[in-house]
């Protein structure tokens, strides 16, 4: 299993963001043997950016009538971009809980980007895993932004959460990674000519998330 760093590698990413090259296939959490190809979403429509919120403070989601609840620590000023981190993340859990991939399809994503979180979901769903406990997303900022790209970076702590077999309710061993400790998690960011933002590719590190 190997691991991809998120920092100092900031200008390369940001490069692949912009277009100037095709992006590697980075390490994902957990990653066994290569699942199939899937479908990209289907592109958004373009939209004026929402302003930032000023609100922040916990919040809890639950997902599969509390088989799993997410906490979100939302930062001060909620850029647009964090909100896409955060919807990603729930979409993520909310498809590995219910076993459905379904909740992918509304998120903003180029084609790679697709086709990496369908693959990274559907190697537990197609295994018939699913997930139960609590989860933390939390230290969620905008590492870098220029005017076509950007990284948002967020620390996620799984350790309350279990792996489980969704026919016998018994957990996976071993554990995957990246439920035994936390991890700093990275989306690269593309605007398109529309001006819609959409994930291009993610990163992933086991180091950078004090808790």
């Amino acid at each position: 299993m190997r691991r991809t760093a998120i920092v100092p590698v900031l200008a390369l990413n940001l490069l692949l963001v912009a277009g100037c090259g095709p992006a590697e296939r980075p390490y994902q959490p957990g990653e066994g043997a290569a699942p199939p190809s899937a479908p990209a979403s289907a592109p958004a429509t373009g939209a004026p950016e929402p302003a930032a919120s000023e609100t922040p403070g916990a919040g809890t989601v639950s997902i599969g009538g509390g088989k799993l609840k997410v906490t979100i620590d939302w930062p001060a000023k909620r850029d647009p971009l964090i909100q896409l981190m955060a919807d990603y993340h729930l979409a993520t859990r909310k498809a590995i809980v219910s076993g459905n991939d379904r909740y992918l399809q509304d998120l903003d994503l180029e084609l790679t980007g697709a086709r990496e979180a369908y693959d990274w979901v559907t190697q537990y769903t197609e295994q018939d895993k699913s997930m139960k406990g609590t989860s933390r997303l939390y230290n969620l900022r905008v590492a870098v932004k220029l005017d076509k790209g950007a990284q948002v970076n967020a620390c996620v702590d799984d350790r309350g959460a279990r792996m489980i077999h969704t026919r016998t309710g018994k957990a996976v061993v071993p554990q995957p990674d990246w439920i035994r400790r936390p991890h700093l998690h990275a989306i690269l960011v593309h605007r398109g000519d529309d001006g819609v933002w959409r994930i291009r590719t993610f990163r992933y590190s086991y180091k950078g998330c004090p808790v």
